[in-house]
């Protein structure tokens, strides 16, 4: 659980340089205020001590909905029950690592809450505090919504998840950027001398690598509801990967406009705060989108294990309706007539979202003049970009095509009647399933495996965790006039070896290996930062290792293929040359970290016979059955890589003359009693004994030896 945010500490600690502050005779810092003179580790940033008092506010992603263990229950504790606060969101993991120094902490996180309940949330809060961290926004763009309508119970069409989307995008340019300014503006109040606030962004949920999350898995809940009698779809929208990256589009554009506000704000309020953005993770730093190639579709995922997301199980299974879409000479196309037209996918994948900023003031309250006819033909830009088909609107201007799918409601009473006595409080964004004073919202309703859908896992929250813990240091390093180091560029050589691994592979495999992967490999251009490649030769095998190339996410420099070979080539005969303990040449692979660019090679199959074999062995046993030889064979050292089909096999068809048959080969899991590595049957004619496996013929010219074979073959 603790080792990323372990990591994350362990590496400010080395960059924050607090001891480059100048220290006077009695041991105190020269320049620094009395409250910020060491005092049991306050002088370091990565120490935490200055935490006494911690608030987390925001919702589903702060509240840690579906995180490990529910706190709370109906009966007790209603209000963390009723938030859906969790044992294992990144506040509870935050709190669990700064320790008993904490002496208040203030959990209202709410999942559902939209950024005018989250003002609440700050109101309420007891003062003089030293850190907050929050998540805020996601909701005021109908997120609840477009999980429902678009995709997990999207019956109602093309046309009504265009719309909750529109609304969406809308409420990005119109009202969230004033919004997250108030609730920022109302932190000033509430925060101590020198203290901490750290904004959390979202993250894009979805891969957009290829079509098959549209072709192959469907992510339609209850699908046994979908009877076109009542109304319904009988099949919901598959996520294609135009729908995905319109998705994607609107949490980047969220994304860029929170940080933005947090840069504007931050000379107008009276304590430190900073934007931590885990966003590149899921998708750079280990493999944890959803609709990953590498899905097999179910939840938990043992083809990707690093999943950082909730979601149902998605593979097709008897119960499922088949989904609308086909593949039609490598084109993704539909059968239902209300799929994204050509013109919108091409918009989402050209046109970002644009935020522009709304009107500001100056330092004396007055209206600071703006292109206005700049903006009025970005907007007309935008609606032109995104067409949406044609709707009927009722008296209070909703589109009528929601009713069919959501309960919306006219502009929630409570929140307008707040803005209404507060001018500061953020706007209601109007989604269709906000909470109105008699329905706490759709959320509400929903149990919380459900409701978790598209929300951060253990995994996630320990990664939103440690980017929280990255940037309360670097801020508390700017309180304390330290400035933090950035970790410089620099060459690495490892060898796996020396660091205490046990996996290795044959030479000649890894070295014919490398120029494949080196050689066949896609890089990306055109200024394209922190992608990696790898590629796995000989699965399943003893020989199995892997090849991997990643270029950092703030690092930059194109893909240079000889740079590649000859940086594999180093790595696989610089860590194991000449050793007389490893007579048969064994690699063992290592990296290297090459300026911008890191190379590695690793042999998987760490439960090789250990020590290192130092001479092919094995056996062999023939038995005569008339009129053919069955024979079985075990062997180390050799044929690690091939299943048999390269060495035994050619040789033994080649020292024959004639046929073979029955050839069944099989690696173990782990070396046998004998230490042998595998294992083979086969048949061949009578008479061939002694002249191709008697004499090691056919092993030795596979590289192996079975010290003859033993048994009652006729010669």
């Amino acid at each position: 659980m603790w080792s990323l945010i372990s990591f994350v500490v362990v590496l400010r600690a080395a960059l924050a340089g607090a001891s480059a502050i100048p220290r006077s005779v009695n041991g105190s810092y020269y320049g620094l205020p009395d409250e910020l003179q060491p005092r049991q580790g306050f002088s370091d940033p990565t120490a935490f001590t200055w935490v006494n008092r911690y608030a987390a506010i925001g919702d589903s992603y702060t509240a840690g909905i579906g995180a490990g263990e529910q706190l709370g229950f109906f009966f007790y504790n209603f209000g963390d029950w009723k938030c859906s606060r969790y044992d294992m969101s990144y506040p509870m993991l935050i709190r669990n690592y700064l320790g008993s120094n904490v002496e208040s902490f203030q959990f209202p996180a709410c999942s559902g809450h939209q950024t005018w309940q989250i003002y609440n949330q700050v109101n309420a809060l007891q003062g003089n505090l030293d850190l907050v961290t929050l998540t805020a926004g996601g909701n005021d763009l109908c997120l609840v919504d477009i999980i429902k309508d678009c995709i997990v119970l999207a019956f109602y069409g093309e046309e009504t998840c265009n719309t909750i989307l529109a609304k969406a995008e809308d409420n990005v340019r119109t009202i969230m950027r004033q919004n997250i300014k108030d609730l920022l503006l109302a932190l000033n109040g509430k925060m101590a001398s020198n203290g901490v606030v750290v904004y959390n962004s979202y993250a894009r949920f979805f891969s957009t690598a290829s079509e098959k999350c549209a072709t192959d898995q469907d992510f339609g809940l209850f699908p046994w509801v979908a009877y076109n009698w009542v109304g319904l779809r009988s099949t919901p929208l598959p996520l294609t990967v135009a729908r995905r990256q319109r998705f994607n589009t609107l949490t980047t554009a969220l994304n860029d406009l929170i940080r933005d506000v947090v840069h504007d704000v931050a000379d107008e309020v009276n304590y430190k705060i900073g934007f931590a953005n885990w966003d590149p993770w899921p998708d750079q730093g280990v493999d944890g989108q959803i609709c990953s190639d590498s899905s097999s579709g179910a939840y938990p995922d043992s083809k990707q294990p690093e999943l950082i997301f909730f979601k149902p199980d998605t593979r097709k299974t008897f119960w499922r309706w088949p989904t609308p879409f086909k593949k039609r000479d490598g084109e993704l196309e539909s059968n239902d007539t209300s799929t994204f037209s050509k013109r919108e996918e091409d918009a989402v994948k050209e046109e970002p979202l644009i935020v522009p900023p709304l009107p500001v003031t100056d330092e004396t309250g007055e209206n600071v003049e703006i292109d206005r006819i700049k903006l009025a033909k970005q907007i007309e830009a935008l609606r032109a970009a995104h067409p949406q088909p044609p709707r009927e609107y009722d008296s209070n201007g909703v589109d009528r095509a929601v009713y069919k799918s959501s309960l919306w409601h006219s502009v929630n009473p409570r929140a307008a009647a707040l803005k209404a006595l507060d001018a500061r409080a953020p706007s209601v964004p109007g989604c269709p399933s906000d909470p109105s004073p008699w329905l706490p919202g759709l959320g509400f309703l929903l149990p919380d495996m459900f409701g978790r859908i598209f929300h951060p896992n253990e995994k996630g929250h320990n990664a939103i965790a440690s980017f929280t813990i990255a940037k309360a240091i670097d801020l508390r390093a700017e309180i304390l006039g330290v400035t933090p180091q950035v970790c410089g560029v620099t060459d690495e050589f490892k060898c796996w070896q020396k660091e205490g691994r046990r996996a290795y592979a044959t030479a000649n495999k890894l070295d014919e290996n490398y120029k494949t992967f080196c050689n066949e490999l896609d890089a990306p251009s055109g200024g394209v930062t922190g992608w990696s490649r790898d590629r796995t030769f000989h699965q399943g095998t003893p020989d199995e290792h892997q090849f991997i190339v990643s270029l950092g996410s703030d690092a930059s420099g194109d893909f240079n293929r000889q740079e590649c070979l000859d940086s594999f080539e180093r790595i696989i005969h610089g860590c194991d040359g000449d050793d007389p303990q490893n007579p048969m040449n064994w690699k063992f692979g290592g990296t290297w970290k090459k300026g911008a660019y890191t190379y590695e090679v690793s042999p998987k199959r760490d439960n090789r016979p250990w020590p290192p074999i130092k001479e092919p062995n094995g056996f062999c046993i023939g038995t005569y059955k008339g009129l053919f030889s069955d024979f079985q064979m075990a062997g180390s050292g050799f044929s690690s890589w091939d299943y048999g089909r390269d060495t035994i096999l050619p040789n033994s068809k080649g020292c024959l003359g004639l046929g073979i048959t029955k050839f069944n080969f099989q690696y173990f899991d782990e070396p046998d009693a004998n230490g042998m590595e595998w294992k083979l049957t086969f048949r061949t004619p009578v008479f061939v004994s002694g002249r191709c496996y008697r004499s090691d013929k056919v092993v030795s010219a596979s590289g192996g030896t079975t010290h003859g074979c033993d048994g009652d073959t006729l010669a």
